[in-house]
């Protein structure tokens, strides 16, 4: 996934976040009655579909569920104040 990729949705997230559009599930998590356990279990959630699918050597369900697992972790970290830079540093320090 390129550094351009992640970028760009995580300024969706983002903007999400400080328009808190209607009819958007972005901010839906970010509004959600139960807070941040929302992104949180949904978060949890994704990762448990992504074990199935990996156990289940299916392809394209493990491509999907690991799609979902990126997305909210992203969430999580805008909920969070983590800038995409961050994560995008912690990266290239573990590559090297």
């Amino acid at each position: 996934m390129s550094d351009d990729l992640l970028r760009d949705l995580y300024a969706v997230i983002e903007d999400r976040k400080e328009t808190l559009p209607e009819d958007s599930y972005t901010a839906s998590l970010f509004t959600h009655e139960k807070g941040e356990n929302a992104a949180l279990e949904k978060l949890g959630e994704e990762a448990t579909e992504f074990v199935l699918a990996a156990k289940d050597s299916d392809r394209e369900e493990l491509a999907h569920e690991g799609a979902d697992i990126v997305y909210h972790m992203l969430v999580v970290l805008a909920q969070n104040d983590v800038d995409i830079e961050e994560l995008l540093d912690e990266l290239r320090e573990r590559r090297g």
